[in-house]
């Protein structure tokens, strides 16, 4: 009797729903929106190939644009925010790139989602190839990878 009540337990806790993991927090000094990918793949999305300088040749990006991530988190009139990736490595970032540029935040690259070893979950990308503009080495910084934070400064 004890026993089967345990694996009844057991099963049970098995069956319960996992509760979605955040993959970007956006926060700014009154509150914080957490996106799990299931969130953030529900805002419209932008595909685009695109080089970069660190992938060989050119790949397919998608995701949704930043300009609307910043947009639902009330960032969209601030005029820097700083992006904070799992190694820690942070950028300040112009949020006139996210209006004036297809920016993206890519959650996937050629039709799969990224490992972190793949430079994922979320990766920052530009498009690149479209403007000869987004070739100056100041974009490049701006790519930044595995991203986890977005803050307003």
């Amino acid at each position: 009797m004890i026993r089967t009540a345990f694996y009844a337990a057991t099963f049970a806790a098995f069956a319960l729903p996992v509760a979605a993991q955040t993959v970007l927090t956006v926060s700014n000094d009154d509150s914080s929106l957490e996106y799990d990918l299931a969130a953030l793949q529900a805002l419209p999305q932008v595909e685009y190939a695109t080089k970069n300088a660190f992938i060989d040749g050119s790949s397919v990006f998608s995701g949704p644009l930043l300009r609307d991530v910043l947009s639902s988190s009330n960032l969209l009139d601030d005029e820097m925010v700083r992006m904070v990736a799992i190694n820690d490595y942070e950028i300040s970032f112009p949020v006139s790139d996210a209006l004036e540029f297809d920016v993206i935040i890519a959650t996937q690259m050629d039709g799969a989602p990224m490992s972190v070893r793949e430079k994922g979950p979320l990766w920052v990308m530009y498009p690149i190839s479209s403007d000869p503009k987004l070739e100056d080495s100041i974009y490049k910084g701006r790519i930044i990878w595995q991203l986890e934070e977005i803050i307003a400064e």
